[in-house]
């Protein structure tokens, strides 16, 4: 993957990370919130964001162009029958041995 770097920012393709300072008490309190939705904070910190900016920008993408695609032919593989009933570890090892 190439990165451009900028000050305090990487970025690919599609993933942009950024340094972001917070006061003691906010990330205290933020931590405090995303463990309580049983969540990792990097992803609280991102549903926030996501939520806030989707007021003003209905079309926000959630995934990247890849995943997108791949979320499409998964609901199609679904829809046409295309899946393994895996019940317990004992299907699931026999299941990937036949991969």
């Amino acid at each position: 993957m190439a990165y451009i770097k900028e000050k305090d920012m990487q970025t690919t393709q599609d993933r942009v990370q950024k340094l972001v300072t917070f006061s003691p008490k906010l990330y205290n309190s933020a931590v405090a919130r995303a463990n309580s939705l049983g969540i990792p904070f990097a992803e609280y910190v991102r549903h926030t964001l996501v939520k806030d900016v989707e007021e003003g920008n209905k079309n926000l993408p959630m995934v990247d162009a890849e995943t997108e695609k791949r979320i499409g032919q998964s609901l199609k593989d679904l829809e046409e029958g295309r899946y393994t009933i895996i019940r317990n570890k004992k299907e699931l090892s026999a299941h990937l041995g036949r991969l």
